[in-house]
């Protein structure tokens, strides 16, 4: 079992710092990318869970002492200069947990006001404070991605254990009891590459059961067969029941 808190205080550790009260955090690359229709994405390094498909373990997510040390000012000029130079009107940090050293990821959005901040999170640091935090800020929509269908999946997923599977429906409730609108501030993304139709059925009405328009906008995620992911998921004796070849197609694990 690995424990998300030690995760988090390692990161905070290693991969993150504070000088003159500005927060840096490490980032391992900048790009422009093709999900959400074109988006300028930053990838940061760390994160407080170790999930078993994750596409990014080997150059942010697992990692801690990687990267260049970058200020949000930093962070929002190169993302500001990619989206600039392709028209997007999306920026987002991808890659490891954004939420970690919150103020670093909030101070990104607020100097990108212009731009749409798709804030892509596991919701396992989100409390009612954060989400106020999140919600008082007009150009942030918040991605919750729920990691499997159940608690049993999530700590089968993640190796951490089941009870942070309902953080992540908190970090929902929050957000919406803040003020945010459900399917269009914030919705629930769902890894359902481990889950059966049965357990995918049991998180609809754990999604409704926070506010009933929740079911209607879940973004579905499957395992990307990427080989180094394929690498990880032999490694941890996962093989998903819903995957996908790099290219989209429907795939299986051999």
């Amino acid at each position: 079992m690995i424990d998300p808190e030690m995760l988090l205080a390692l990161v905070m550790q290693r991969a993150v710092r504070v000088d003159r009260g500005i927060v840096y955090r490490r980032y391992a690359r900048f790009r422009a990318d093709r999900w959400y229709g074109g988006i300028a994405t930053a990838d940061v390094v760390g994160c407080n869970l170790r999930c078993g498909m994750c596409w990014a373990w080997r150059s942010t997510s697992y990692q801690l002492a990687r990267g260049e040390w970058l200020s949000p000012g930093d962070v929002a000029e190169r993302l500001g200069r990619i989206a600039r130079s392709r028209g997007f009107g999306q920026v987002r940090i991808s890659g490891g947990e954004p939420l970690i050293a919150a103020q670093h990821a909030l101070r990104v959005a607020d100097l990108l006001g212009k731009y749409t901040f798709i804030l892509e999170t596991n919701g396992t640091l989100v409390d009612s404070k954060l989400a106020r935090e999140l919600s008082s800020r007009p150009n942030i929509v918040v991605r919750v991605s729920i990691k499997g269908a159940t608690p049993e999946e999530f700590e089968r997923i993640t190796l951490s254990p089941r009870q942070y599977f309902y953080r992540q429906l908190d970090a929902l409730r929050h957000l919406i009891e803040s003020g945010m609108k459900p399917c269009a501030d914030v919705y629930p993304a769902a890894m359902l590459g481990f889950s059966t139709d049965k357990s995918a059925r049991e998180l609809k009405r754990a999604l409704e059961a926070v506010d009933p328009r929740l079911p209607e906008c879940i973004d579905v995620e499957y395992v990307i067969l990427y080989p180094h992911v394929v690498r990880l998921l032999r490694a941890r004796g996962l093989r998903p029941t819903r995957a996908v070849s790099p290219g989209g197609v429907p795939a299986f694990m051999v």
